[in-house]
């Protein structure tokens, strides 16, 4: 196992850590991200539930499974999630400049989110280094 795979994998247990943990306690998950479940919406808690448990949880294991059985169809996974990372980073980046959101919250977690995408990314792009050595790219 390549380093950028076994990087790729540490990052898809976090992200997978924080499903789980969405899942089990998403009251505290809102708390942590400043969002409001409301009582009057029930369906609040599901919300959170899935979008920030099952989604996380799900995604990054079943990738670490892929990076692990088959590490070309697990770095296409990871590049996916990589992207997804990214570009939360970016709308969190864009919140922080356009309506001067600059909290210590937001730029650790703008910090944590470009560090996951770049980290997810690593095992595609050694892939495809591997591949041109080989000579199957140009």
């Amino acid at each position: 196992m390549t380093l950028a795979i076994l990087l790729a994998v540490i990052a898809c247990c976090i992200g997978g850590a924080l499903g789980g943990f969405a899942l089990a306690r998403p009251e505290d998950v809102a708390g942590m991200v400043g969002l409001r479940l409301d009582p009057q919406k029930r369906h609040s808690v599901s919300e959170l539930r899935a979008t920030y448990g099952g989604l996380f949880l799900l995604s990054h294991g079943g990738t670490a499974a892929a990076l692990g059985y088959a590490p070309s169809v697990g770095a296409t996974m990871a590049l996916t999630l990589s992207l997804a990372w990214l570009g939360a980073a970016a709308g969190r980046g864009y919140s922080m400049v356009s309506q001067d959101l600059g909290t210590r919250h937001n730029v650790r977690a703008v910090i944590f989110e470009v560090l996951m995408g770049l980290t997810m990314a690593l095992p595609f792009w050694t892939l495809i280094a591997d591949a041109r050595d080989a000579g199957v790219l140009v």
